[in-house]
């Protein structure tokens, strides 16, 4: 029994259809590894050094310090000697504020970059975040 053109497409086309609708996708041998890079730029939400892009480190903090096991939050943020170290913020345009890490519950010969906000809305809400009067600021910082 030999196949005409039309009947050969006719199976080609219904094992097609019938393979989409199987579930299966079709996956290349060495483009799907997996290559960690950085995703968040200064004062987004990091879980590792390795998401921060290059100068920014993953800092946690938590705010009161003595709770540092009940509100803990990190972001990628850099050390700092003042406020004209601190980048401003891509999310709200506002400068950044150095800051004492020991008021966030770090080590205490450390000074890091906060966003600095005017409203809730000026933070990373969403990720546990909100604006909060620290050091006579108005700074970014994990909510309760």
């Amino acid at each position: 029994m030999s196949l005409t053109l039309n009947s050969r497409l006719k199976l080609l086309g219904s094992a097609l259809f019938f393979s989409l609708l199987s579930g299966c996708i079709f996956v290349g041998e060495f483009d799907d590894v997996y290559e960690p890079i950085p995703k968040s730029i200064t004062y987004e939400v990091c879980y590792s050094n390795v998401d921060c892009f290059a100068g920014d480190y993953c800092e946690e903090l938590a705010l009161p310090a003595d709770l540092y096991t009940d509100y803990v939050n990190a972001i990628c943020t850099v050390g700092c000697f003042d406020d004209l170290d601190c980048p401003v913020s891509e999310f709200n345009r506002l400068p950044g504020a150095c800051v004492d890490h020991a008021i966030l519950g770090g080590p205490s010969a450390s000074r890091i970059c906060l966003e600095r906000c005017e409203f809730d809305a000026d933070c990373d809400v969403a990720a546990g975040f909100a604006c909060v009067f620290i050091a006579g600021d108005r700074l970014c910082a994990p909510a309760r």
